[in-house]
């Protein structure tokens, strides 16, 4: 590796000001301005050499350069054009740097997988507005990846990792922990980014199981969503608009060997998993063919 395959750290209120940029609102834009945690996300995947970093949302690149220093190869994702352009322009005399422009929400991972011709690391500040779908789209592509560590919003972080019983356990926590080990690295302060955004923040380490808890079927992501959607609500009673016919949810939750007089947030993984085997005649499932069994 040479000199010139390691891009310097800059302040990105310096490069925002020589491409005449502010950050976006619009965007959730807060950039990291904090040198050590930069350092830290970049170095907390044990990145081998010339591995393959799916960054999303790589700003004005101070993480990018701190991935390329690591070594690796660096897939930018990145959909603000403003952004698209400086990125282009700052790191075009690096050749293990490419940029995609796109929305990260609808990556194809396993086509990125495809491409690349081996398991994927994903990095990322992940903004903040759109963080619940950026989940759903790391959950789609767990079979592709070997980590990902991203930073979210502190309450997220807490959701993540949540235990069954807990206040911060929700669906977020049981469609999380149903397909990677959650582990929280650091927490970021305000002061940290430019410009400071309202909450603080957390840097979490998402391992795909070799098992997956719970397969995300539609039975299983209905009946997880309908036990939390009134969190004060029985079991019994939050899954019986579920039930359009058969068993009622009483018979199904005793099915189950679960008491119906219970509440979602004290269910584990593997539970949901269970119960949600008892729901599976109500949400038809496609065959190989493509078609939808009646």
């Amino acid at each position: 590796m040479t000199a010139s395959d390691t891009p310097a750290f800059e302040d990105p209120r310096v490069t925002l000001g020589r491409h005449g940029l502010t950050p976006k609102r619009s965007f959730s834009q807060n950039f990291l301005v904090a040198r050590p945690t930069v350092e830290a996300i970049a170095r907390a995947p044990n990145l081998s050499f010339d591995e393959t970093v799916i960054e999303i949302g790589p700003g004005v690149g101070t993480l990018t350069a701190a991935l390329l220093r690591r070594g690796a190869d660096v897939l930018a994702v990145e959909r603000d054009r403003d952004m698209a352009a400086l990125l282009r322009q700052e790191f075009a005399d690096f050749p293990r740097f490419r940029l995609m422009e796109a929305d990260a929400t609808s990556l194809d991972f396993a086509a990125l997988r495809a491409q690349e011709g081996r398991d994927l690391v994903v990095v990322g500040n992940l903004p903040y507005a759109i963080t619940g779908a950026l989940m759903r789209t790391l959950m789609r592509g767990r079979a592709e990846m070997r980590e990902a560590v991203v930073m979210v919003q502190r309450e997220v972080a807490a959701r993540l990792g949540a235990e069954a019983g807990s206040e911060a356990y929700g669906a977020l926590s049981v469609f999380t922990q149903a397909s990677f080990q959650v582990e929280r690295l650091l927490q970021v302060s305000p002061g940290s980014f430019h410009p400071p955004p309202r909450v603080a923040s957390a840097v979490v380490r998402l391992r795909p199981l070799a098992q997956p808890r719970a397969l995300e079927t539609a039975a299983f992501r209905a009946v997880v969503k309908a036990a939390f959607g009134g969190r004060r609500k029985t079991l019994r009673k939050a899954l019986a608009p579920l039930v359009t016919s058969g068993p009622t949810s009483r018979e199904r939750l005793d099915a189950a060997g679960i008491d119906s007089g219970l509440r979602g947030e004290t269910l584990d993984v593997e539970t949901f998993a269970s119960l949600a085997k008892q729901f599976e005649d109500l949400f038809p499932q496609p065959r190989q063919d493509g078609r939808v069994e009646k």
